[in-house]
C-alpha cells in the first residue's frame, strides 16, 4: 500500500456544494466517521469529550519530513524531531491496523511511511526490560489485549531491530506517565510535540486518511489502550477552524 494525499478518512470540513455526480452505489455513498460520531464513541465508553477548533489550541504545529513518526506517549523523548504524527506505538499502529504480524511486513511498513514523508520509529522507557517493552501500546499488543488484534509473530527486540535495519529510530522515553489528557487531532499535516511538564497522550488521526487505515478500529485501539493503561478518559478533538 502507498500514502495518498488530502485523504483523511474523517469527515471534518464543511459539505460542498451540489454537483451533477452520477448516481453511486450504496457503499460509495457510506458516511465518513464524524467527530460528533467519536464524541458519541467515546461518551458511550464513559469518557469525557469535546471538540475544539484548530485555533484554540496554541501547542499545535505543522509536521516536517525530518519528524518522527512516534509514539502518542507524551512522555518527554531523547530524540529532538517531534515535528511527526504521533500514532500507536509510532509504526506499529500501521502493523495492528491491517493484521501485519510479521518481521517483513513491518519493514515494508516502514519503507511506505519513509515515502509518505516520515521517519518510521517505535520507542522503549528507562523501567522496562527489555527496554522496547516500555511501550505500553506494543505490550498490549504482544499479549493478545487488543481485541480483534492478532499479537505480532516477534517480541520487542525483534521489533526495534526490524525498524532500525529499514532506516528508522529507536527512542527513549523518560520518567513516568502524567497525562492529563488525550488530544485526538483531525487537522491534517499538523501535531503536537510532547511536553513533559503538561504531558497529553496525542492521537493525530489525520493520519489515517494517509496511510488509508480502518478508522473506527484504529480510535477503538486508541481508546482501548489509554483505558488499559490508566490513563486520563478525557479527550479533545481538534478540529480546523
Amino acid at each position: 500500500m502507498g500514502c495518498t494525499q488530502s485523504s483523511s478518512a474523517v469527515e471534518t470540513t464543511k459539505k460542498s456544494e451540489k454537483t451533477t455526480e452520477a448516481p453511486r452505489s450504496v457503499e460509495a455513498e457510506a458516511k465518513p466517521l464524524t467527530p460528533e460520531d467519536v464524541v458519541g464513541v467515546l461518551k458511550g465508553r464513559g469518557w469525557e469529550a469535546e471538540i475544539v477548533e484548530e485555533s484554540s489550541v496554541t501547542a499545535l504545529i505543522k509536521t516536517s519530513p525530518h519528524g518522527l513518526m512516534k509514539c502518542v506517549d507524551g512522555r518527554p523523548s531523547d530524540h529532538s524531531a517531534m515535528d511527526g504524527p504521533k500514532s500507536l506505538g509510532g509504526v506499529y499502529a500501521i502493523a495492528t491496523n491491517r493484521g501485519v504480524t510479521d518481521i517483513e511486513g513491518l519493514k515494508k511498513i516502514c519503507e511506505e511511511v519513509k515515502k509518505c514523508g516520515s521517519v518510521p520509529s517505535c520507542h522503549g522507557d528507562e523501567h522496562a526490560h527489555p527496554a522496547p517493552m516500555g511501550c505500553g501500546f506494543f505490550k498490549l499488543w504482544s499479549q493478545s489485549k487488543l481485541e480483534g488484534i492478532p499479537a505480532p509473530k516477534f517480541d520487542s527486540e525483534e521489533g526495534q531491530k526490524a525498524i532500525l535495519e529499514a532506516g528508522g529510530v529507536y527512542e527513549c522515553l523518560a520518567g513516568s506517565h502524567e497525562e492529563k489528557v488525550v488530544y485526538i487531532n483531525f487537522v491534517e499535516g499538523t501535531t503536537l510535540a510532547p511536553n513533559g511538564d503538561d504531558q497529553a497522550f496525542v492521537v493525530d488521526a489525520w493520519m489515517t486518511g494517509t496511510y488509508n487505515l480502518d478508522v473506527p478500529k484504529y480510535l477503538v485501539a486508541a481508546a482501548s489502550t489509554v483505558e488499559q493503561l490508566g490513563g486520563p478518559l478525557k479527550a479533545k478533538l481538534i478540529v480546523p477552524n
